[in-house]
């Protein structure tokens, strides 16, 4: 009986000793010597890493997420005031912000700016901004998500302990799907959101955590976890990669930020306003280079295809030559018109989901597509008898190094495709979107942007005759894209990007 309770004794101390190990190996633990006996240094935090029981382990997250520095939670909020509430109320998050941090504490600061961002919210779209916009920003500000040391030390854990990350700063609903998702934490409890008289909508006021609340909420959280599986690390380093996000704004929005970007924004709309009347009251060879002088640059990667007469047969066969098929990777709406800009001269384009305002601004001709195999052959087809043709098989764009699934509906309507390698920069403003409102706003945000961008490359023809299927000649030029690119190919697909992000297949009913 001694023998049994010694060896009991002997694996919870391995156990609790494999614990220890993991907080002194891992990222966490180097914020630890805050709490060291003896070190007079303040620690950001009264909580980083505790043990909880002999099977969980509770970290801080704001240790992870959060610079040292006064009103680091700034960005977080505000992307949430903007993107759910609109720039009036972010404006009003940065008018009070200033007060705020002077008179208030950082726990009664983390309130007030949580009740400026979300009072009035719909609960579902706060989650949404959580879980489409959030990730982005800390992936790329959070200081603990700058090493890849993170999850083998969750791996390293056995496999009953979990791992419960906790914020006193940000709501659940804000960092739970990334801490989760991307990191591999198997629970977060953050301050709660109190509803209103419907429990849709949320009134912006948060509950305080205190450690009693805090070990009754872990304990629930840990009831509801399922079995901990082993987390593989990706390409990057995290448990998922960050293949899709969505939001506005393509920088950081620190306080300084966001009111140079708030100054800006009224020559930014002027400015958008020019470059569209340029494109599309000016004629063509001549609207490229105007625009070049508001400051839109297209550069081309080596030669472009040459124009060719329609009238040549094609190969000798006694057939009129087709126009040419160009199959390019999709980053914005726009990225026809920044091939028609690479080629000098206009080109017709194929896309799904079109708004009647892009469809009215642009300089090209566009034609809908149906998601309906036969009558997008046929129309993809009556374009190509008229003249040279772009489509972007993607189906939907992508603003990070990934190409999405390649539908191979384009092998099947000429005897070449050109692939065409785009890419887009901007600075201020991302010019795509999921909602299908602000996506008719799309290119308007581009040429909202300073200096926008567009890098053109044209690969060699690739033959669709060579007896290949038209599944392996998509993954062809895919595969000859990401090349170009270097980008990395998936099989991911359009409806995989707005379950994610919107919460829907992405499908908008037109007339």
């Amino acid at each position: 009986m001694d023998a049994c309770k010694a060896a009991s004794s002997e694996r919870f101390a391995n156990r609790v000793l494999g614990i220890h190990r993991f907080v002194n190996r891992s990222l966490i633990a180097r914020l630890l010597q805050y709490m060291l006996p003896g070190d007079t240094a303040a620690p950001p935090s009264p909580l980083l890493v505790r043990q909880l029981g002999k099977n969980a382990l509770v970290v801080d997250a704001d240790a992870l997420l959060l610079k040292p520095a006064p009103g680091a939670a700034f960005p977080a909020y505000f992307l949430v005031a903007v993107e759910a509430g609109g720039y009036v109320r972010g404006l009003v998050l940065l008018a009070l912000y200033p007060f705020l941090r002077v008179l208030l504490p950082h726990g009664a600061l983390a309130k007030a700016m949580a009740f400026v961002s979300l009072c009035g919210l719909r609960r579902d779209e706060a989650a949404r901004i959580g879980r489409a916009v959030l990730p982005k920003l800390f992936f790329r500000e959070a200081p603990g998500m700058q090493s890849n040391a993170i999850i083998e030390p969750l791996n390293a854990l056995p496999e009953k302990v979990k791992v419960v990350a906790v914020s006193r700063t940000f709501p659940t609903v804000m960092v739970e799907a990334f801490l989760k998702e991307y990191v591999g934490f198997d629970a977060v409890a953050g301050r709660e959101l109190k509803g209103g008289s419907s429990s849709r909508y949320l009134t912006g006021v948060t509950t305080e955590l205190d450690m009693e609340s805090l070990a009754a909420r872990v304990v629930v959280l840990m009831k509801q976890t399922e079995k901990k599986t082993t987390k593989t690390a990706s390409s990057c380093g995290y448990p998922k990669p960050m293949v899709f996000h969505d939001g506005r704004l393509a920088f950081t929005p620190t306080p300084a930020a966001v009111l140079a970007m708030y100054v800006y924004l009224p020559f930014a709309v002027v400015l958008a306003v020019v470059r569209i009347a340029i494109y599309v009251l000016l004629p063509w060879r001549v609207s490229s280079v105007v625009a070049g002088l508001t400051g839109v640059r297209v550069r081309v990667i080596g030669a472009t295809p040459a124009a060719e007469d329609s009238d040549d047969d094609a190969g000798g066969t006694g057939k009129p030559r087709r126009g040419r098929l160009y199959a390019c990777n999709h980053r914005t709406l726009l990225d026809p018109v920044g091939i028609a800009c690479a080629l000098g001269r206009p080109v017709a384009a194929v896309t799904y989901s079109l708004s009647r305002l892009s469809e009215v601004l642009s300089p090209i001709p566009l034609r809908r597509l149906t998601r309906n195999r036969d009558e997008d052959r046929r129309r993809m087809s009556s374009m190509l008898a008229r003249g040279d043709v772009v489509v972007c098989p993607e189906g939907t764009t992508c603003r990070e190094p990934y190409l999405l699934r390649f539908s191979p509906l384009f092998t099947e309507l000429a005897s070449e495709v050109t692939p065409v390698a785009v890419d887009a920069r901007t600075t201020v403003f991302y010019a795509t979107s999921t909602s299908p409102v602000a996506k008719s706003f799309d290119s308007v945000y581009f040429l909202m942007n300073p200096r926008p961008e567009y890098s053109v490359q044209f690969l060699e023809p690739v033959n669709t005759e060579n007896g290949k299927s038209s599944i392996e000649l998509a993954n062809e030029v895919q595969g000859a894209l990401a090349a170009a690119l270097g980008f990395e190919g998936t099989a991911l697909t359009r409806k995989d990007k707005y379950l994610l992000l919107a919460g829907n297949e992405g499908v908008v009913k037109t007339k």
